[in-house]
């Protein structure tokens, strides 16, 4: 054996990093943002980490309890915003946005909102200052909790379609095809398959959606314009009902 050969053997093989309950969400985190939520297993994160799937039961209780801290560290990315950025109005917007854009950054990690509330320490910390703002725009006490569950509805969601378009974007990528990866060119491919679907309904039974296919095949040409729209109808329409009736 050559001086430059050297056997591969447990003294050779760098040292494993410690393992602890903040690498294994760390790992399941990074999963997600590479095979996605319903992907990630317990195995799969085990084999990320280089060790056994019975190991990470020592620091979480099952895949549930997993998930719900891996989608609490998503949430570390939310940076609070401040005053300098505007009355409570332009702040809680800033807040949803950035919560819907970190989110979607690791892909569909937002699907744990779905089935369960979030109370790790990041989520509360968003709730907090999402009811702050709340508050401070005049909504009554005992409606800021929902319509703080409204907002976290909208941010789900939103979360959910822009990690499904980024994930697109990336697979095009990926297949060599970066000029079809383009924000513009994506919709427009949408817009065509939805046209060709309203296009071909029988008139006579989906009148309206006849009427209306110019507007419902062009509408998502602007996302942007698209969601500052939508988040501008909750917010206007928890401020006409702030106090309870």
């Amino acid at each position: 054996m050559s001086d430059s050969t050297v056997r591969d053997t447990p003294r050779t093989r760098p040292a494993k990093a410690p393992l602890s309950r903040k690498a294994v969400v760390a790992a399941a985190l990074d999963l997600v943002g590479e095979v996605g939520y319903s992907a990630v297993t317990m195995r799969r994160v085990a084999q990320a980490l280089d060790t056994g799937p019975a190991s990470l039961y020592v620091y979480v209780a099952d895949r549930d309890e997993l998930m719900t801290e891996v989608y609490d560290l998503a949430l570390a990315g939310v940076d609070l915003p401040g005053p300098a950025d505007g009355d409570w109005r332009a702040q809680l917007e800033l807040l949803v946005s950035r919560a819907i854009t970190t989110l979607a950054s690791h892909d569909d990690i937002a699907l744990v909102a779905i089935s369960r509330v979030p109370t790790g320490p990041h989520a509360l910390r968003i709730l907090e200052a999402t009811m702050a703002l709340l508050r401070a725009g005049g909504i009554d006490d005992n409606l800021c909790p929902w319509a703080a569950d409204l907002l976290d509805q909208y941010v789900t969601s939103s979360a959910l379609e822009l990690a499904a378009r980024l994930r697109d974007q990336r697979t095009l990528a990926a297949t060599g095809s970066a000029a079809e990866a383009t924000e513009e060119a994506m919709s427009e491919a949408a817009r065509f398959e939805l046209d060709s679907v309203y296009g071909d309904l029988p008139a006579d039974t989906h009148p309206t959606i006849h009427a209306l296919r110019p507007a419902m095949t062009t509408a998502g040409r602007n996302s942007h314009v698209s969601t500052t729209w939508k988040l501008n109808v909750i917010i206007d329409g928890l401020l006409s009902h702030r106090q309870l009736p």
